[in-house]
């Protein structure tokens, strides 16, 4: 794990001076109304430590500056392409501009960019989390910024957030694949430090397990959701024997991975495996077969996340500020049942002896 920047922070001058960082917010902002002892005492910390407060949104404290950030884990991801693209359509709509942040998944970039935009002076955050934790949140805090959180919910933050329903997910497509005869089903499980990742897979195992049968083999893609990691762990599950005759991969770009692997493999899909994903990108459709998925609405999680956002902003408190939205399987040509059970159908039922 990448080890924590050294640069004082707000709340290492509220640790020093044994007040709250909202205290030193007052002092930092020379707000009236703090005993004269007290601000004495975090001045001296402030001192001591080389803090350096963020002047420049201090000196907004009185306007705004129409800007809002959005930070993303992986623009290349189309997932986010898609969501920035929305995030700026409305923005623009209500007179805001939007500076794109794109952390790589790095945590220490994540941070840095935080503080950034605290420094720039923007007046809200988007953000979809890196990790379950989220360094330099108390220094949005601090700052009096407004942040609405949008698919990864990290553990340390308790405001705004709209989400998809992920143990639903894996629970949609264990009964899609159970239904259709399935009884060895593979996962392809995005990192598992990431709770959506944990909570696709339970749902999927829990519902798989609720009808009797153990959950298949598990390989992992890497923090890039990407085809090739996809790809690498599909090569992974085409090792074991018997082969699995379906793969719940944790969203499209790893299924799509996965789908290059068995093809390359000389197997058919769905005829020897059939494939589910997440997210129904744009690129699912167009696979050959057409990719069976869980849709999220991108369009409806950005566009009410920015609303959101832009409610607060504006002083209009939204009714809602906790969001789970439900997601629903389209299943297309990538699945189907299995060749074993097609064979038994076709001959009829077994007479028992």
């Amino acid at each position: 794990m990448p080890q924590r920047s050294h640069r004082p922070t707000m709340k290492d001058v509220a640790k020093l001076a044994n007040v709250s960082i909202q205290t030193v917010s007052v002092v930092v902002n020379n707000k009236p109304d703090i005993a004269p002892e007290t601000r004495a005492r975090v001045l001296s910390a402030i001192e001591a430590l080389g803090y350096q407060p963020y002047t420049v949104a201090r000196s907004l404290r009185t306007g705004a500056t129409r800007t809002i950030a959005l930070i993303v884990s992986d623009i290349t991801n189309p997932f986010f392409a898609s969501m920035a693209n929305t995030v700026e359509y409305y923005a623009h709509e209500s007179g805001y501009s939007v500076i794109l942040y794109n952390t790589h998944a790095d945590l220490e970039r994540e941070k840095k960019y935080i503080e950034m935009a605290t420094q720039g002076g923007v007046d809200g955050v988007l953000f979809v989390a890196t990790k379950d934790e989220m360094w330099g949140l108390d220094s949005l805090e601090a700052a009096g910024t407004r942040v609405v959180a949008i698919d990864r919910i990290p553990d340390n933050y308790n405001g705004p957030a709209l989400t998809l329903d992920n143990v639903t997910t894996g629970v949609l497509v264990a009964e899609h694949l159970l239904d259709l005869g399935h009884t060895r089903i593979a996962h392809i499980g995005g990192p598992l430090d990431l709770r959506l990742s944990r909570d696709r897979m339970n749902g999927f195992h829990d519902t798989i397990r609720a009808r009797g049968l153990e959950p298949g083999p598990v390989a992992f893609s890497d923090s890039s959701w990407s085809a090739r990691s996809g790809y690498n762990a599909m090569q992974e599950l085409l090792k074991i024997d018997p082969l699995p005759t379906a793969i719940f991969a944790a969203n499209d770009r790893v299924a799509i991975g996965a789908m290059g692997a068995i093809t390359q493999a000389g197997l058919r899909i769905p005829h020897d495996i059939s494939v589910v994903g997440v997210d129904d990108i744009e690129f699912a459709m167009y696979q050959t077969p057409p990719l069976t998925t869980v849709r999220q609405s991108l369009e409806d999680i950005a566009t009410l996340g920015i609303k959101t956002l832009l409610d607060i902003l504006e002083k209009r408190e939204p009714v809602r500020t906790h969001i789970a939205f439900e997601p629903m399987l389209i299943v297309r040509g990538s699945t189907a049942a299995p060749v074993d059970r097609v064979n038994h159908l076709e001959k009829g039922p077994l007479v028992p002896e």
